[in-house]
C-alpha cells in the first residue's frame, strides 16, 4: 500500500494543481492553497505520524491542530475551496456577528476570521475532544473576539447523551444514537432562544449539527427567535423516505412566514438513504415581502 501511494503520489500533483488553478484563489493564494494540498496529501499517503503526537499543518497564516490529517485535509478542502459558508456581512465596518454552532476544532472559526479580521464570533461545540482542538487552535492562532462554549444546542436544556466514533474530532458526532457513533459522552446542552436572549442579533448563523437541525430551528421558531438571524448557513442532513424528511417542509414555512427567502444547494454527492444539503436563508427588505 506504501509504495501504491508512492507510485499514484505524481497524479496527485497534478491534480491539486488542477485544483488550485481552478479556484477563486489567486497568485500567492493559489501557491499556498497548492502548498497546503501537497503537504496534508503526502501526509495522509504516507500515513506520516508526528513524532510529537500533534497533527498540524500551517494554512492561510494559521497553525492549525486535528485530530488526523485525513480530517486537516477533508477541513481544508470543504471550508476553504468548496466555501459552503461564504456569505456577504454587512457594510463597513466590517465586524460581523456569528454563531458557530458545531464548531469542531474551529476550521469554520479560522475560515470566517480570514474573511472578517474583526467577527465577533461565539462557537459551540459538545464533543470533548474537537473542543480541545478548538480551544487550541483559537489559542495557538490568538484569535480576538471568539466565544468557546463546551456545549451542544438542542430543544432542551440539560445533560443529553452525544454518539460519536473511534477518531474522537470527527465530523459525525451527534445527538441522534443512529449516528455512526462507537463511544457516548454525557454533555451540556442548552437551548438556543435562551443564549439568545440578552444578546444583540446575530449577522450569521451557521448550523451543522448532525441531523438536530430542524429540533433547533423549531425551536426558534416557536420562541419567536428566527428573526434574531439576518443570515442563516445550515447543513441540512435531510433522511429521504423517512418522517423526519417531512419536517423540512414546516422548517421552510416557517422562515417564509418570518420574512426569509432561501436557496438549497447539494453539499455532498446524495446516498442512498440521505443526503446533505447546505440551506443559505436570509432576511428580505420589508418592501420585497409579499
Amino acid at each position: 500500500m506504501f509504495l501504491l501511494n508512492l507510485l499514484k503520489f505524481p497524479f496527485y500533483v497534478l491534480r491539486w494543481a488542477h485544483v488550485a488553478y481552478r479556484s477563486r484563489y489567486r497568485g500567492r493564494e493559489a501557491w499556498e492553497v497548492f502548498r497546503v494540498l501537497v503537504a496534508l496529501g503526502l501526509k495522509t499517503s504516507l500515513r506520516r505520524q508526528p513524532r510529537d503526537g500533534v497533527y498540524r499543518q500551517w494554512l492561510f497564516g494559521f497553525d492549525v491542530q486535528g485530530s488526523s490529517y485525513e480530517l486537516l485535509l477533508r477541513l481544508f478542502k470543504e471550508l476553504f475551496l468548496t466555501e459552503p459558508y461564504a456569505f456577504a456581512a454587512p457594510t463597513a465596518p466590517v465586524a460581523p456577528r456569528i454563531l458557530d454552532a458545531g464548531a469542531n476544532i474551529g476550521m469554520a472559526v479560522l475560515y470566517f476570521k480570514r474573511q472578517f479580521p474583526a467577527a465577533h464570533i461565539v462557537a459551540f461545540e459538545p464533543n470533548p475532544e474537537a473542543f480541545r482542538l478548538l480551544a487550541r487552535n483559537v489559542a495557538a492562532n490568538q484569535l480576538h473576539d471568539v466565544v468557546l462554549h463546551h456545549a451542544a444546542l438542542a430543544a432542551t436544556a440539560g445533560e443529553l447523551p452525544f454518539y460519536y466514533g473511534s477518531d474522537g474530532a470527527s465530523l459525525t458526532g451527534s445527538l441522534h444514537p443512529h449516528a455512526s457513533g462507537i463511544r457516548t459522552v454525557q454533555v451540556p446542552a442548552r437551548r438556543l432562544s435562551e443564549v439568545l436572549a440578552d444578546t444583540a442579533a446575530f449577522d450569521l448563523l451557521k448550523l451543522d449539527v448532525e441531523g438536530a437541525e430542524v429540533d433547533i430551528l423549531a425551536e426558534l421558531a416557536q420562541t419567536g427567535h428566527l428573526g434574531h438571524f439576518r443570515q442563516y448557513l445550515i447543513e441540512y442532513h435531510y433522511p429521504v423516505g423517512t418522517p423526519e424528511s417531512t419536517r423540512l417542509t414546516t422548517t421552510l414555512q416557517a422562515f417564509e412566514q418570518q420574512g426569509f427567502a432561501w436557496c438549497v444547494r447539494l453539499a455532498l454527492p446524495p446516498l442512498p438513504d440521505s443526503q446533505d444539503i447546505i440551506f443559505h436563508c436570509w432576511q428580505l427588505p420589508e418592501a420585497s415581502r409579499a
